[in-house]
């Protein structure tokens, strides 16, 4: 199977203390109730196309302990998404730092709460041509075959470095998004709902996490982004042309009673 091997999430887990290594976040990778929360994050990679390649890391080290440290669902993605901040070496003294005061032994809970955590991450890698039984005399055969498990919808509250946190940038970014649909609704020559959820998709291919998970120091990055996409739109190119404005910047928009 390909990923981790208990022994070593056991290992992580304890040292871990069952939080996000993240500084300042202490949010819990396994709850009580035993809701996987906090995902395993990897430091360093072979792969170019993976956060953090390194050109001389051996592929069989990936799922070692050394390479891996515990991190929050939204800290992994701000770690990973940012990867000129957060190089190999910051994840290395971050994984140091956090698992300087953990547990060496390996309590029964520990244990419990680790294999759940594998358990939520589970891949199943099958060889060239190799049959995987499914509850099925006649099995599935394929090159290769990944089986992902899912994890439940969960209602957390914002981080605080979130755009999310600072109700003024995020309903600024809020109006910005419904600018843009409001110029794709002028928009006859695209059809379809689907337009509508474009700009979502594109800020999560741009930043890589959902817009108002951007971190705060962002915030003016995101709201340049959908200012260009707003003035590339048909409805804006022609305001533009006639100098019309197509949206207020957020100074303006602080001063306006309705903010629309």
């Amino acid at each position: 199977m390909a990923g981790p091997t208990i022994r070593t999430v056991k290992r992580l887990f304890a040292l871990s203390a069952n939080t996000c290594a993240f500084p300042d976040c202490g949010g819990a990778i396994v709850q009580p109730d035993g809701l996987v929360t906090g995902e395993i994050c990897h430091i360093a990679s072979p792969s170019k196309k993976r956060p953090r390649y390194d050109p001389n890391f051996t592929g069989g080290a990936v799922h070692s302990f050394e390479n891996l440290i515990l991190l929050c669902e939204r800290h992994h993605k701000i770690v990973d998404w940012n990867t000129p901040t957060y190089t190999k070496e910051v994840l290395q003294n971050l994984k140091a730092s956090h698992e300087k005061n953990g547990n060496i032994e390996i309590t029964i809970q520990d244990a419990r709460q680790a294999d759940r955590l594998l358990k939520s991450y589970l891949s199943i890698h099958a060889e060239p041509y190799a049959k995987v039984m499914v509850n099925s005399p006649g099995g599935i055969q394929a090159e290769k075959l990944t089986v992902i498990t899912r994890k439940k919808n969960i209602s957390v509250a914002p981080h605080p470095e979130s755009i999310a946190a600072d109700l003024s940038k995020r309903n600024y970014i809020k109006y910005l998004i419904d600018r843009y649909n409001r110029f794709q609704h002028a928009d006859k020559g695209k059809e379809g709902k689907g337009k509508y959820i474009v700009i979502y998709n594109a800020i999560k291919g741009e930043f890589g996490m959902k817009w108002d998970e951007v971190p705060l120091a962002y915030f003016e990055n995101l709201s340049a982004y959908l200012h260009r996409r707003i003035l590339k739109s048909t409805l804006g190119r022609n305001l533009n042309a006639r100098g019309q404005k197509c949206f207020s910047f957020y100074e303006e928009w602080l001063q306006k009673p309705e903010r629309t």
